[in-house]
Order: structure tokens, then C-alpha cells, then sequence
């Protein structure tokens, strides 16, 4: 029987093509090798300590984006991370320092901060919020 994250996962990931985003599995973790020397995987999974800082999301990838004036009729691709949850999940404004969440969402702010799309994501609304916010980041007059 499928977990919850992984039901949500499915999801996500519809909704998320149904935008036109191409987004890839991004499972991480450690294993060790034959000589018990530990094998990190998983894109930005660099070390035990980066990671209690820095998660990325379970899906990887990019959003394809139509630029204006200068680039007429061009499009981009800007990297876009979503961290799947199960339903039910709440973003908060803050989490625990030490808890997985903390992690995912800074590397979701340093993504939304750098003009890319992140975010957590449990059901087709949060994928289409997540849309929005960029959309709405990008259209923004400073």
C-alpha cells in the first residue's frame, strides 16, 4: 500500500505536468559501501552538515517560461524544486532548526529568492500556488 507522501507525490507531480513543468526524482540519502565508507546521494547532498541545513525537494527540474520584449516568443527553462508532502501538510512561516523541514525550506527560499519556483506541495492547489507565486514574483513592478 502507497504512504501518504507517496499518494500526495502522485499528485503533485499530475498537476505539475498539467503547467508544462518537466520535473525528475530526486531521491537522496547515504549508503555504504563494501568498505563501510559512506556513498551521498542526491543533488545537494554534499555532506551530513549541509544537509541539516539545505534539502531539495523531491523533484527536480525546471519550468518552461515565455520571456518578453528583448526575448519575444523565446523560452526559458527556470529550475523549480518541489518538496512533496502527505496531505494535510501546513507551510508555516517558521520550523524546528532541527527538523527536515527547516532544511527543505531554506533551500526552497534561496531557490524562490534566486527568481527560480519552489516550494512543499501535497495537492493540485499547492502546485498551483506555487505556479502563482512566481508568476506573480516575475510580474512584479520594484
Amino acid at each position: 500500500m502507497a504512504t501518504q507522501e507517496a499518494k500526495s507525490s502522485l499528485v503533485v507531480r499530475l498537476r505539475a505536468t498539467a503547467w508544462g513543468l518537466k520535473l525528475f526524482r530526486n531521491n537522496s540519502g547515504v549508503l555504504f559501501n563494501q568498505e563501510n565508507v559512506p556513498v551521498r546521494f542526491g543533488l545537494g547532498n554534499e555532506s551530513a552538515k549541509i544537509n541539516k541545513q539545505l534539502k531539495t525537494g523531491d523533484f527536480i527540474g525546471w519550468t518552461p517560461v515565455v520571456i518578453t520584449q528583448a526575448m519575444v516568443g523565446k523560452t526559458i527553462a527556470v529550475f523549480t524544486n518541489i518538496e512533496a508532502k502527505a496531505a494535510g501538510f501546513k507551510h508555516r512561516e517558521t520550523y524546528n532548526k532541527n527538523s527536515r523541514e527547516h532544511a527543505q525550506d531554506s533551500f526552497n527560499n534561496l531557490v524562490n529568492n534566486a527568481g527560480g519556483v519552489a516550494g512543499f506541495a501535497s495537492c493540485d492547489s499547492d502546485v498551483d500556488r506555487i505556479i502563482n507565486s512566481y508568476h506573480i514574483r516575475m510580474n512584479h513592478n520594484d
